[in-house]
This record gives C-alpha cells, sequence and structure tokens, in this order.
C-alpha cells in the first residue's frame, strides 16, 4: 500500500562541533546559503513533497530556529518544537519524535544537509515520497568506493550511476548490505521514510561505545531479521551538500550562486 506522508521529523540539534567557534553563537543550520539559512531551503524541500506538518528536534541552544520559523503560518505549514540533549546520536530524534508521529508514516530530514534538484525537476524528497510504499525508504548518494568522503553510512552495493532520466530505487535484504569489491557504494542522503516499526527497532538497538544511539544500527538489525530497505538514489544533475564542516559549507555557497 503506497501511503501519503504529510509529517516531517527534522534533526537539528547536533553541536555543529566542526565549524566551530561561530556554531558557539549561530546554529549551523541557520548559516546562509544563497538568500535563505541551509534550514530554510529544507523547509521548502519538504513543502514541495507535500509536507504540512513539522517536528524539529532541536538544542537548548538553538533557540534562533524557532524564533526563525515560528508556528509555520508563513510557509503555510504546522511547526512544533522538542529540545533533545546534545549527544544522543542520531537516532534519538527519532525515538522523541514517536508520540507526535500519531503512528504514521513521517519523513525524518537531517537538517545541515542541503540538497538542491535538477533544474525544473521535482526535488528528490518528493520522489521519494511518491513511492513510499515500503515501510522503510531511504535518499542515497552514490560514490565510487575509491573515493568516499570521510563518515558517510554507507549501505551497500551500487550499480554505476546511470545518464537516462528515468527513477530506480534498490531494495537491500540482509544478502545485499556488503560492498565488498564493489565498483560503486550506495551512501545515506540524509533523507528518509520511516514506519512505525522504527520506534521498537530503536529502542532494541544497543546504543554505540559512545553512549549514541544510531538509525543505520537500527535499520540493519530490522533488515537482519528479513525485512527490507529500499535505497532511492540521487540522479545526475542533483546535488546534496553535508554542512557540517567548512568545506562543503563553501561548496553549497558556490553552488547555489550559480
Amino acid at each position: 500500500m503506497t501511503h501519503t506522508i504529510t509529517r516531517a521529523v527534522v534533526a537539528a540539534a547536533g553541536a555543529g562541533t566542526k565549524m566551530a567557534p561561530i556554531t558557539r553563537i549561530i546554529s549551523k543550520e541557520m548559516l546562509p546559503v544563497g538568500q535563505r539559512p541551509i534550514l530554510e531551503h529544507l523547509v521548502h524541500e519538504l513543502g514541495d513533497a507535500g509536507i504540512r506538518d513539522v517536528l524539529f528536534v532541536i538544542s537548548s541552544h538553538k533557540s534562533q530556529i524557532p524564533a526563525y520559523f515560528g508556528s509555520g503560518t508563513a510557509y503555510g505549514m504546522d511547526f512544533s518544537y522538542r529540545v533533545q540533549d546534545d549527544g544522543a546520536g542520531p537516532g534519538a530524534p527519532v525515538l522523541d519524535a514517536e508520540a507526535w508521529t500519531q503512528q504514521q508514516p513521517f519523513v525524518l530530514a537531517f537538517a545541515d544537509n542541503l540538497i538542491r534538484p535538477a533544474a525544473g525537476e521535482e526535488t528528490p524528497l518528493a520522489r521519494l515520497t511518491s513511492g513510499a510504499a515500503a515501510d522503510c525508504s531511504v535518499l542515497t548518494q552514490l560514490f565510487p568506493t575509491d573515493s568516499i568522503p570521510a563518515e558517510e553510512t554507507l549501505l551497500g552495493a551500487a550499480a554505476p550511476p546511470r545518464t537516462d532520466p528515468a527513477p530506480y530505487a534498490v531494495d537491500f535484504g540482509r544478502d545485499l548490505l556488503d560492498h565488498t569489491g564493489a565498483a560503486w557504494v550506495h551512501a545515506c542522503a540524509a533523507r528518509w521514510v520511516l514506519g512505525p516499526f522504527v520506534f521498537e527497532a530503536l529502542r532494541t538497538c544497543p546504543p554505540r561505545p559512545s553512549g549514541e544511539l544510531y538509525l543505520i544500527d537500527a535499520v540493519r538489525r530490522w533488515i537482519s531479521t528479513g525485512n527490507q530497505l529500499r535505497a532511492v538514489p540521487l540522479l545526475p544533475g542533483e546535488l546534496r551538500f553535508n554542512c557540517d564542516n567548512w568545506e562543503t559549507y563553501h561548496d553549497a555557497v558556490t553552488a547555489l550562486r550559480a
């Protein structure tokens, strides 16, 4: 059954330590790219994908986010806010949102990732949500295995990027997550569609030695029990910038100037 996705959880609680000292004054998600803060680009991306209710999970020192976005009325949306302590890990915003999701499938978007669609095309997120028949889907970016950026979250082997515009997806089961010997790999691109299964999956997933709870660990355990993850790759002309460091942030500023 295909679901209509109208809710999104935005994870925006990270401390931004790689971009200190400026992030002691302004949240990394509020740094400007083009005419808007990074996070405002995401808000428009969500709206274009049909999202109407958004829960921002923020940390206590990010008061400028609710001060800037308010109730969401200016965007034709309804915004809510929840505070999460730093260091809880990328799975924590999902658990914090359990009651708010009302057991409906929802988008999870990481706020420091900026995605630009191809000129004149729908957003990749709209493509991800329009085919949300799976309990768990993720937007991915393809990388050659000899040039994977540091700290990318890898899923499994990928076919080389296609040059035709037709969207395509890959269903990952437990037998496909290994990318040993592959020339290309799928990496998570910070946009998910998740069903209610995810809450129990996270509760039964042990945190890492750092004490942080990782969504990908819970998803991998869920896949290992016979479930599937649908990966929807970015297409040629679609760009993603993981703006958690100065180099990528400057790349985003340059690209959106063009």
